[in-house]
């Protein structure tokens, strides 16, 4: 039990910001234009590394060793000098030791942009195929230069306000101006996989890590530190990408597990699981219903619909619980680890994070309560056509996943669409359907499993409808009346007699709902048994409504009392609660607990 107990109090304390060491902003600048400038000599070096068709299949396959080859034709440069080559690798340690290091999850990929993977993946496919010709080879070769180039850029973003806010406009126009440069010096059968130099930040955040606490951290510097226009947009395009990643999901179990959209099951998975996209999604929010209140009242109509399209795919994986059921929302994206603490009289207090997210969930529910009307209005104009694009249907992983299905479609056609990872999120025509549906269409690719992620409009359709009509709910009932009633969790001390009494006729919360550690806990029919790891990573993932210790271990209270029982209108109780843990659980969950 000691080492649950460790893993469990290392989640509960708040962990620092790690210290950085400061980077050369502009030597880094430098370095991506020195490459630029040297980008045919790069090429040359890739095209011969491409070049493996006689090379052994183990090597074909080692993504390390590919990593370590690719880099060389960088950093092997004749003219590169000790400077430059000091640079090496600086970014994506900055990057890792702020907490944003990709979990390893075995066989499914999670990872930043590696070009190392798409040559992988290349020589898988060329071998089914035919492998290319030299010229092919240099196409090819250019391509990945491309994507090596923006994921740097996508690292460096991250570093632009570490100096803070003075200068941060200025560095972010120099990562924009490499960025134009490498698109400019491209050839016309070069796909341009972004525009935005902004639309990294959320980008370079989007493989799965262990440590949320960054994630948080980030979305407050962004507040801080960018202007008006810098900020709405990183914003705008991290609503839209956090809300296409969690329709991902979705899809998956609907159209490849068949589970149906409404089904019950569905629903708690997806609600317990998303704590901290959910948590994110409020931060990104709350600035672009701002943005898009002060577009109505100032009558600004392309703004206006910009900033409804992105809140409307922002809500879109649970448009019920972010519009008519905000009560049960505010539970699900508290994180007890990182916004709950113990103050020193013992007391379960707030940390700076949780503040901060408990004012932008007030902040929420009055915006999303006056701007439905609105926004019901607006949302009509993105509902999905028959034959032309919505991204309500797109399907990916997390958001690099996009640029590299840009980018290995373009190893295998010559032909080269107009259209980058800021046009997935924007409807469009026949054309941009068929640009995401040949995503997957590639030679080596089973045909059954082409259909699998064939864009899927009924999905996409009843997506949308699901927005439409919670937003209909919502503007017809502005106070709220007609809202369902959500059951509330009372809490009675185990030595309180008169307590107990008056809550003799509440229901205890089920068993189920409460797993443990703690085997003579669980021997009393008090909780289900988990192991440590259960435990911990309900905990690290912000599965859990409250956790506490006991003698023999511990014990968590999970999420799905929330949906199943509370928001189902059922009252319930639980009894014997420690007091700090009583605290903390009205904290974590506000007006749905009653001690």
């Amino acid at each position: 039990m000691a080492e649950v107990r460790d893993e469990v109090r290392a989640a509960d304390a708040t962990p620092p910001v790690p210290t950085i060491e400061p980077l050369s902003f502009p030597a880094h600048v430098e370095l991506l234009e020195f490459f630029l400038a040297r980008r045919d000599a790069v090429v040359e070096k890739l095209q011969e590394l491409l070049n493996a068709q006689y090379k052994p299949p183990r090597y074909l396959q080692d993504r390390r060793q590919l990593t370590r080859d690719f880099e060389e034709c960088f950093f092997t440069l004749p003219d590169l000098g000790a400077d430059r080559a000091r640079l090496k690798g600086q970014l994506e340690a900055a990057h890792w030791a702020r907490g944003f290091k990709p979990r390893d999850m075995g066989e499914m990929p999670n990872d930043l942009l590696q070009p190392a993977g798409l040559m992988e993946r290349a020589f898988v496919m060329w071998a089914h195929t035919r492998w290319p010709s030299r010229k092919a080879r240099v196409r090819h070769a250019h391509i990945l230069f491309n994507v090596y180039l923006v994921r740097q850029l996508a690292l460096l973003a991250m570093r632009t306000w570490d100096a803070g806010a003075g200068g941060t406009a200025a560095r972010l126009a120099q990562a924009q101006r490499v960025l134009d440069a490498v698109w400019r010096g491209a050839s016309a059968d070069q796909p341009v996989l972004v525009r935005d130099v902004r639309w990294l930040i959320p980008v370079a955040m989007s493989p799965t890590t262990d440590d949320l606490a960054p994630y948080f951290e980030v979305a407050e510097e962004i507040g801080a530190n960018f202007a008006d226009d810098d900020r709405l947009t990183i914003l705008s395009a991290t609503v839209r990408i956090a809300g296409g990643h969690l329709r991902s999901y979705l899809q998956y179990y609907v159209v490849q597990k068949g589970q149906p959209l409404g089904d019950s099951g569905l629903v708690l998975l997806t609600r317990r699981s998303n704590a901290l996209d959910f948590s994110l999604l409020i931060h990104g929010l709350v600035a672009l219903l701002d943005a898009y209140e002060r577009a109505v009242e100032s009558g600004e109509r392309e703004k206006r619909l910009q900033f409804a399209d992105a809140i409307c795919q922002g809500v879109s994986p649970d448009p019920e619980l972010f519009i008519n059921r905000v009560d049960l929302l505010a539970a699900y994206t508290m994180v007890e680890h990182l916004f709950t603490t113990t103050d020193d009289d013992g007391h379960a207090a707030y940390t700076p994070l949780g503040r901060r997210h408990v004012r932008l969930l007030e902040e929420y529910k009055a915006r999303i309560g006056r701007l439905a009307k609105p926004l019901y209005d607006d949302c009509r104009s993105f509902r999905p056509a028959e034959g032309a694009y919505s991204p309500y249907g797109v399907l990916y992983g997390v958001a690099s996943n996009i640029v590299e299905h840009i980018a290995f479609k373009a190893l295998h056609r010559d032909d080269v669409v107009p259209f980058g990872l800021e046009d997935v999120f924007v409807a469009g025509g026949a054309d941009k359907l068929a640009w995401v549906t040949g995503w997957r269409k590639l030679p080596h690719i089973d045909r059954r499993l082409q259909r699998l992620y064939a864009f899927p409009f009924a999905l996409a359709e009843a997506l949308f409808a699901r927005v439409e009509q919670a937003l209909r709910t919502r503007a017809t009932d502005e106070e709220g009346i007609g809202a369902a009633r959500s059951g509330r969790l009372h809490v009675v001390a185990a030595d309180d007699a008169e307590a107990a009494s008056n809550a003799a006729a509440i229901p205890d919360l089920p068993v189920r709902y409460i797993g443990s550690s703690d085997i003579r806990v669980v021997a009393a029919g008090k909780a289900k048994a988990w192991d440590k790891k259960q435990i911990a990573d309900a905990r690290m993932e912000g599965h859990v409504a409250v956790s506490y210790e006991t003698p023999g271990g511990w014990v968590a209270v999970t999420k799905d009392f929330l949906s199943e029982v509370l928001g189902a209108g059922r009252d319930a109780k639980v009894v014997g609660l420690p007091g700090t843990a009583a605290e903390r659980l009205r904290l974590m969950c506000g007006v749905l607990v009653v001690r």
